[in-house]
């Protein structure tokens, strides 16, 4: 998909690492199969060739349908961590809407610094978590309670504890 869109849009390998910040080997493993991107990584390549990170995500059933896939696809948060989420809508067909359920677990690593377009709101299912956001002071979030935010703004989640925890983000783009 991504070799696809690349090409389409007459964009080199090497005029996409440039953009995205990514390696070109990276993006050789990822064009070839050989290589699974994180949600990071998908969002860097979206913004890169000026499409939405859904079109690089399995697409969604038709627009207005209640959806009743038993397997969400799983993609991994971040290259570095092993944190993943579910993709409960991945935002393909409409630039409005995604939204996404984080599993935290703990020592798998903590997920990066992260930013996009849009404005993100964070609920917390299970377990408790920090959300940092750049300029901010950290805010603890328990089961039960929500947060709001610019997603322009650097920010990341992070583990509380040593327990677990589950988010649901949804990202509203304008």
């Amino acid at each position: 998909m991504i070799r696809d869109c690349r090409k389409q849009r007459g964009v080199s390998m090497a005029a996409l690492a440039a953009r995205s910040g990514l390696s070109q080997p990276f993006l050789s493993q990822l064009e070839r199969g050989l290589a699974t991107p994180s949600l990071s990584s998908i969002y860097r390549i979206a913004e890169a060739l000026d499409v939405t990170p859904g079109t690089f995500l399995r697409p969604p059933g038709r627009p207005g349908t209640v959806s009743h896939e038993s397997d969400p696809q799983v993609i991994r948060v971040d290259e570095t961590a092993g944190q993943v989420a579910h993709v409960l809508i991945p935002g393909g067909r409409s630039t409005v809407l995604e939204a996404y359920e984080h599993h935290f677990e703990p020592g798998l690593g903590e997920r990066g610094w992260f930013e996009h377009p849009g404005e993100d709101f964070l609920y917390v299912l299970e377990g408790e978590i920090v959300l940092e956001v750049e300029g901010e002071d950290p805010l603890t979030l328990r089961a039960g309670q929500s947060a709001h935010h610019r997603g322009e703004v650097p920010h990341r989640c992070r583990l509380s504890g040593p327990s677990a925890a589950r988010t649901l983000l949804v990202v509203a783009n304008a």
